[in-house]
Formats: C-alpha cells, structure tokens, sequence
C-alpha cells in the first residue's frame, strides 16, 4: 500500500508543476447558440472556485455531459509529469506503451494540442484560442 500511495503523491507532484489553470466548472447550457454538428456539443460553464465563464466544444459522442454537471479543466504545459515539452503536432502511443504516466491518466478526456492565440478583451475577458 505505501508503494502505490507514494506513486500516486509523486504523481499528484508532477501535475502540479505542469498545470497552469484548474477549476472546477458547472456546465450551465449545452449549445446555447444551437447546435452546429452532430458529434461536437459546446457546453456553456462557470467556474466554482474562480467564477469565470468557459465556452468550450467537446465530442459528445466520446464524453457528455450534462446541464447541471460539473467537471474539472486543467490547461497544462505539457501532458509529460517530468515537464518537457510534448510534441505538438502529434499524439504518442508510444509513451502508454512504455508505462510511462501522463497527465492524461488522471483525467477519463483529454483534449491535447496547441495554444494559438491569447486575447485580452476589456472587462478582463481572457480568450484563450
């Protein structure tokens, strides 16, 4: 039991040093504007801890939630707990082959890619793109 309680806090560790934002948010409306694809729901959510509104489209087919749910996002630099960078153009099985622990064991969907564009709108609106 020690064995797996340190490897869970180590890995809890490394999560950390690689998160940059995590909130728990409460999903308010599903499609608020209609529903534009049939595989894609954008789910409408306010924060719990930072009251902050998120707009964000996941593929419904593979993860759905509902009005009234609350699940956690975490933007991170990297899906690698030792905090190098990952490869952003491509996902790597390789790394699961190898045993090795990601981020992305903590969570059951992830979304991994690129940051493009950081907009500061007036009223403190962040749009993170």
């Amino acid at each position: 039991t020690n064995i797996n309680t340190t490897t869970t806090m180590a890995t809890a560790a490394s999560a950390a040093r690689v998160t940059l934002f995590e909130d728990i948010f409460e999903v308010t409306a599903l499609n608020p504007e209609g529903k534009k694809f049939d595989r894609v729901n954008r789910l409408s959510a306010t924060g719990t801890t930072f009251e902050c509104d998120l707009l964000l489209d996941i593929n419904c087919e593979i993860y759905s939630l509902l009005e009234g749910e609350k699940m956690t996002l975490v933007l991170a630099s990297t899906l690698n707990l030792d905090g190098s960078p990952d490869d952003h153009t491509s996902y790597n099985p390789s790394q699961m082959a190898r045993n090795e622990p990601t981020l992305a064991d903590n969570y059951e969907y992830v979304m991994h890619g690129r940051v493009f564009d950081v907009s500061y709108k007036k009223d403190g609106v962040v749009v993170i793109a």
